[in-house]
This record gives structure tokens, C-alpha cells and sequence, in this order.
């Protein structure tokens, strides 16, 4: 479990980090909204119900393509590599699989930019989903 950790912390320091001090001019230019007004609940509940759609198709696909024979053995084999199911699991990744599915997740704020704060959140709850999926809960829609 320490080599997850230490692993993951090396990660988000040598290529997540990077990746937050370049964000900022990528956001605008993109165009995100940083300013007055803030975005009414409806617009950010359709902006993030986007985003998931956008996010789950395009993330199915790229990792379905990290299952092939190449994909896996020089990228995604590392993922696989611990296999306890904890969330922080979740990033544990070969650096070039960290950027490669974080593409799905700046696509839909790509296509339809809204404003920072939809984008916080959506960052935040696409976080929290990949930590679920990893946790090993089995979180049922049945009513018990």
C-alpha cells in the first residue's frame, strides 16, 4: 500500500502539478468564465450532465483501446499492478495513462465551456467517481 501511495504522490508531483501551473491560459483559452455572473444551478447541472456523457463515452473507448495487446503491455499493465480495492488505487498509473485518460475529462469542458466554478466541480466529481469505481463497494441502486 506505501508503494501505491509513494507512487501516486510521485505522479501527481512530476506530471499533475506541471499540468496545474499550464491549466490556467488552457482554460481561457478555451473559454472558461472566471468572472461575475456565476452560473445558475440549471446551467451547471447541464454542463456537468455533458461533461459526464462526453467524459464516459470518449474515456470507454481510449481505455478499451489501453486493453489491447500494446495498450496494455506498455502502458496500462502498470495500472493492474495493484489490484487491492482502495480508492486510492484509482491513479495509480503509468505516467503516459495519466495523461492519455485525462483527455476525456477536459473534452467535454472543451466543447462546451462554462465557468470556473462548473469546472471545479466537475474536476472534483470525476475524482470522487474514479476513487468509487476503485473502492470495491458495490454501491446497489436496489432498495434494500
Amino acid at each position: 500500500m506505501f508503494k501505491c501511495y509513494k507512487d501516486v504522490m510521485r505522479m501527481f508531483v512530476l506530471v499533475v502539478g506541471p499540468l496545474q501551473l499550464v491549466s490556467y491560459p488552457s482554460v481561457k483559452m478555451i473559454g472558461i468564465q472566471t468572472g461575475l455572473p456565476l452560473p445558475s444551478v440549471w446551467e451547471i447541472l447541464s454542463q456537468l450532465t455533458v461533461y459526464f456523457m462526453i467524459e464516459d463515452y470518449t474515456n470507454y473507448w481510449i481505455h478499451r483501446f489501453l486493453h489491447c495487446k500494446w495498450g496494455y503491455e506498455n502502458i496500462h499493465r502498470v495500472h493492474h499492478e495493484y489490484a487491492a480495492p482502495i480508492g486510492f488505487a484509482a491513479p495509480y498509473a503509468h505516467w503516459l495513462e495519466i495523461l492519455i485518460l485525462g483527455i476525456p475529462s477536459f473534452l467535454g469542458p472543451a466543447i462546451a465551456p462554462g465557468h470556473m466554478i462548473t469546472f471545479w466541480l466537475w474536476i472534483a466529481l470525476r475524482q470522487i467517481e474514479a476513487i468509487e469505481t476503485h473502492s470495491g463497494y458495490a454501491f446497489s441502486a436496489k432498495p434494500l
